[in-house]
């Protein structure tokens, strides 16, 4: 079973102290497995690795079923997928 993280920001995280003093740390906002979004503090080092791997939020409407679907797609992958309700449907056609 692979593990994975879908990668959707890499931000400075700031944090206040008594003394004013703005200490940052870094940070990845991911959905995981089960889609919650979960928060990872991250070596320096590593912030172009993430950066590279980061995904963006797109919603896709499909003409077909009129649904609106939220899609995750990488910088170097353009391609639109497939609507999921319409597969679902041509899945069940095959069935019966």
């Amino acid at each position: 079973m692979r593990l994975s993280k879908y990668v959707i920001s890499v931000s400075k995280r700031h944090k206040n102290n008594h003394a004013g003093v703005k200490n940052g740390t870094w940070s990845i906002y991911y959905y995981d497995e089960d889609w919650k979004m979960q928060t990872k503090r991250i070596n320096p080092l590593l912030i172009l690795y993430y950066k590279l791997i980061r995904r963006h939020r797109k919603k896709m409407y499909c003409l077909n079923c009129k649904n609106s679907v939220l899609v995750l797609n990488n910088w170097y992958d353009r391609k639109i997928p497939d609507c999921p309700y319409c597969e679902l449907e041509e899945l069940d056609e095959k069935l019966s």
